[in-house]
C-alpha cells in the first residue's frame, strides 16, 4: 500500500504543469461568462485570444457587456466585436503595482485602418484612480475600473473590469463629442468647413497627429478678429500651426522645454509652471483627448507663430522678486525663456527655503550680537566699578551706605551756569571761560588734606562752601539761578 502511493506521488509531481490559458481563464470566471460566449462564437476572436502572448487583458465583466450592448447598436457586430477584442488586449504586461498616478500610454493590438490611423497600435491611457483602484481611460475619456486584478494566465495577466474601453474615433467625430463649442465657432469663423481648403482634410487623415485645439471664447474673439485683415494663405498658416505632424505626442511627452515642429513649418514650445502646461503661452485646460489617428489638447487661447513667448512668470515668482535683490535674482533665472531652461519644478522651493535659511540665519547672529553686547556692557560696568572701589576710600553713612558720588559737570557757554577761572593774568581777571569738568573725591581724601573746612567726612551739604588747597578752587551755588562762582582759595 505504502509502495503504490509513494509510486503514485512520484507520478504526480513528474507530471508537466500546465498554465491556464487566456481562454481558460474566460471560461473559469462567472462573471466572464458573457464575453467567454461571444468569444467562443467567432473563430477570428478565439484564434486572437488563443494565439496572444505578452500582453495584458482587460476583460469585461457580463454587467459590462451588457451595458455595451444596450448603449451600441451594432456592438455584436463580427468586425466591432473584434477591434474591440484587440483594442483590450494591449501589448507587455502591466500588473497592478506598475499602475500610478502618472499615467502610461499603453500600445494595443487594435491596428484595422478602419478604427485606427496610429503606428504601433491604437494606445489606452492607464492610471492609478484617486481611490486606489486601476484605471484604463479609453476613447471619449471613457473610463473603466478593474475591481478584479492580477489573474496570472500563460502568456500574460488578466485584470477584469466593469466598461468595455471604447474606441477612439476621428478627430471630426470628437469635436462635437467632447463639446468643443468655441473651436467649433473658429472654424466656421475662418471659413475652415469650406470643403475648398484641402489642406483641412490633409491633416485629418494621416498618421500619428497631434492637435492643440483652442477652446475658449477669448480664442474665438481673437480668430474673429484675425479673419477681418487676413489673407487665405495667413489663415491656413493659422490653421497648419496648431497640428503637429508624424507625432502622437501625449502629456507625459509635454516636457518643459521640448519644442515641436507644426505643420506650417515653426515650431511650439511646451513650457511646464507651477504644475500647469502651455503650450507657447496657451495654457493646456484639458489634455489627453485619444482620437483615432492621435492625440488632442485643448488649450485656451490660440496659438500666434509671430509671438511664441512664454507665459508670463508665475505669481509666487513676482511675490519673491519684491522681497529681496537675491530672490528677484533667482526668479528671473528660473523664468527665462524655455529654450534655456532645464527643469522648473524645484527652483521656488529653493528659493523659499533659501529665503527661509537667510532670515533665519540673519535673526541669529543679531542675537549673537545683541548677547554679546550686553555682556560687554555688564563686564566694563563691573571693571569700572571695581577700579571706583580701588581708588577711593569708601565712607560709610547713616544708613550704612556708600556715599562716594561723582558728579559731571559740563558747562557750555551762555548757559546758566558759568566757570570763571583765573588763568593768572596781572590783574587777577578771568582771562577764558570754558567748560569745567568738575569730580568729587572721596570724603576720606578731602579729608587727609582740609578736613575741618568740608565739615566732616559724613556728609556735605549742597549749599556749603569748602576750602580747597592751593590749586583747587571753591564753589558755591547759593541760589538756583545763580551762576557758579570759582575763586582761587588761599592757601
Amino acid at each position: 500500500m505504502k509502495v503504490s502511493m509513494q509510486t503514485g506521488l512520484l507520478c504526480v509531481l513528474a507530471a508537466p504543469i500546465q498554465a491556464i490559458t487566456l481562454l481558460q481563464v474566460l471560461q473559469s470566471y462567472s462573471e466572464l461568462s458573457s464575453l467567454s460566449g461571444y468569444v467562443n462564437a467567432s473563430a477570428n476572436a478565439t484564434a486572437l485570444l488563443a494565439n496572444a502572448n505578452n500582453f495584458t487583458f482587460f476583460a469585461a465583466s457580463n454587467a459590462a457587456i451588457a451595458k455595451f450592448a444596450t448603449q451600441n447598436s451594432n456592438a455584436l457586430a463580427e468586425d466591432v466585436l473584434e477591434a474591440t477584442l484587440q483594442y483590450a488586449l494591449v501589448k507587455g504586461g502591466y500588473p497592478s503595482l506598475s499602475f500610478s498616478d502618472t499615467p502610461q500610454f499603453a500600445a494595443s493590438n487594435l491596428v484595422n485602418g478602419t478604427y485606427a490611423n496610429v503606428t504601433g497600435g491604437q494606445a489606452m491611457e492607464l492610471v492609478l484612480g484617486s481611490s486606489g483602484s486601476l484605471e484604463v481611460i479609453s476613447g471619449n475619456k471613457t473610463i473603466s475600473t478593474a475591481p478584479a486584478t492580477d489573474i496570472v494566465c500563460g502568456g500574460g495577466i488578466v485584470h477584469i473590469i466593469d466598461t468595455v474601453p471604447s474606441i477612439p474615433i476621428s478627430i471630426v467625430a470628437e469635436i462635437t463629442a467632447a463639446n468643443l463649442q468655441y473651436f467649433v465657432s473658429i472654424l466656421n469663423a475662418g471659413g475652415f468647413l469650406n470643403t475648398a481648403n484641402t489642406y483641412v482634410n490633409q491633416v485629418l487623415e494621416i498618421p500619428d497627429v497631434t492637435y492643440f485645439i483652442p477652446n475658449s471664447a477669448g480664442a474665438l474673439s481673437n480668430a474673429s478678429a484675425l479673419v477681418k485683415n487676413s489673407s487665405a494663405a495667413d489663415l491656413q498658416a493659422m490653421f497648419e500651426y496648431h497640428v503637429v505632424p508624424g507625432l502622437v505626442a501625449y502629456s507625459t511627452s509635454l516636457a518643459n522645454g521640448t519644442t515641436f515642429k507644426t505643420a506650417q513649418g515653426d515650431n511650439v514650445t511646451v513650457t511646464v509652471q507651477d504644475g500647469e502646461t502651455y503650450i507657447n503661452a496657451a495654457k493646456v485646460i484639458d489634455s489627453d483627448l485619444l482620437v483615432a489617428n492621435g492625440v488632442v489638447h485643448v488649450i485656451d487661447s490660440l496659438l500666434n507663430r509671430f509671438d511664441t513667448s512664454p507665459p508670463p512668470a508665475a505669481t509666487s515668482a513676482i511675490a519673491s522678486s519684491t522681497s529681496t535683490p537675491a530672490t528677484a535674482a533667482s526668479a528671473t533665472s528660473t523664468h527665462a525663456p524655455v529654450s534655456n531652461a532645464t527643469s522648473h519644478k524645484s527652483n521656488s522651493t529653493t528659493i523659499g527655503v533659501a529665503v527661509g535659511v537667510s532670515i533665519g540665519g540673519s535673526l541669529l547672529v543679531a542675537a549673537i550680537a545683541f548677547f554679546l553686547f550686553r555682556r560687554s556692557r555688564k563686564l566694563k560696568k563691573q571693571r569700572a566699578s571695581s577700579a571706583r572701589d580701588s581708588h577711593s576710600t569708601s565712607s560709610i553713612g547713616e544708613k550704612g551706605r556708600n556715599i562716594y558720588v561723582q558728579h559731571e559737570v559740563e558747562v557750555q557757554r551762555g548757559s546758566n551756569w558759568n566757570t570763571n577761572r583765573n588763568d593768572g593774568s596781572p590783574d587777577g581777571s578771568p582771562t577764558s571761560t570754558s567748560p569745567l569738568r568738575v569730580q568729587t573725591m572721596g570724603i576720606n581724601q578731602f579729608q587727609s588734606m582740609h578736613v575741618e573746612d568740608i565739615g566732616g567726612p559724613e556728609y556735605i551739604a549742597p549749599n556749603e562752601r569748602f576750602q580747597a588747597p592751593q590749586d583747587s578752587f571753591n564753589l558755591q551755588r547759593s541760589k538756583p539761578n545763580e551762576k557758579l562762582e570759582t575763586e582761587r582759595g588761599s592757601p
